[in-house]
């Protein structure tokens, strides 16, 4: 709300831009210094190899991340960047989406495939739901557009034509088709990592085990995620930054096979929303993908 506000006044976007600076500022130093640290010791005897490499990979990205973070502060590099993405130098909605952007894609890298407790109803909604009301904060609802025009920046308007809703269609197929490809490489090329990912999501999503829940799960998950990435952040990123950023998420999957699946699906959704105009037929193909995949199960037991 504050970076929006930050589009038309100076003190708001100067308190942003503050606010992002110290946040990746901090990121660095944190992630520098512990890296430091972590050599110190491992060079000390006091750490073995496999925990300093542990260590250094969950750092060094946000040491990166945060370097990366402060260097975009500077006006010839937002202008370098415009150059490349639809981005306006200088917004304050914008460096904060990069601050954050980048903190999540290291999140992501420093990520293990380890073990997580079952996700229950309540947990699924509070994580959720703040995502949405990110996608229309973030867009200025309220501040810089009205609730009809947050909408329309959203994309959630009917598409153009009407046969973009067969295509939203015939895409879960296709997805299907692409994740199993996909998974068979896996199996053949990682199979350790492969079914450490499947355990995990196997138990991360146990309570929604039954046709209902999965429809539900299948459901929130569409209408967010799209709203997010593809209504928000896509229009001002580009189709790969936002499929980067939408694999970044998914830290269930640390950097797998699986992360590099839902990036793939990213690709095609972010493409169906260029392409289509608007965020509901990438909806419908991302809800189909997830319900068809929790189904399946079901169907060939």
């Amino acid at each position: 709300m504050l970076a929006n506000f930050g589009e038309r006044s100076a003190t708001p976007r100067i308190l942003t831009l503050i606010a992002g600076g110290v946040l990746a500022g901090l990121s660095s130093l944190i992630g520098v210094l512990g890296s430091l640290l972590h050599l110190l010791a491992y060079s000390a005897g006091g750490e073995t190899a496999a925990t300093f490499r542990l260590d250094e990979q969950t750092l060094l990205p946000f040491a990166a991340a945060g370097i990366l973070g402060l260097v975009y502060l500077v006006p010839a590099v937002q202008r370098a960047v415009a150059r490349l993405l639809p981005i306006r130098p200088g917004s304050p909605v914008i460096y904060l989406t990069v601050v954050l952007g980048l903190l999540l894609v290291a999140q992501q890298l420093g990520a293990q495939i380890q073990s997580q407790l079952p996700l229950t109803y309540g947990e699924l909604l509070a994580q959720d739901i703040p995502f949405l009301i990110l996608a229309f904060v973030g867009v200025g609802i309220f501040i810089r557009r009205s609730p009809r025009e947050t909408i329309e920046r959203l994309g959630l308007t009917r598409p153009a034509k009407r046969y973009w809703w067969l295509v939203g269609v015939v895409g879960i197929g296709v997805f299907l088709a692409i994740a199993f490809g996909i998974e068979s490489v896996a199996n053949v090329v990682a199979p350790e990592q492969q079914k450490k990912v499947t355990d995990v999501s196997n138990v991360l999503f146990s309570h929604f085990n039954n046709p209902g829940a999965i429809i539900f799960l299948g459901l929130v998950a569409a209408v967010v995620e799209e709203t997010l990435f593809r209504g928000a952040m896509q229009p001002r990123l580009g189709i790969l930054v936002t499929s980067i950023l939408f694999a970044a998420l998914h830290t269930q999957y640390a950097v797998s096979f699986a992360t590099l699946e839902v990036f793939v699906l990213g690709l095609g959704l972010g493409w169906l929303r260029a392409q289509s105009g608007s965020t509901l037929p990438g909806m419908v193909t991302h809800a189909g993908y997830d319900i068809a995949v929790g189904l399946i199960p079901f169907v060939f037991k």
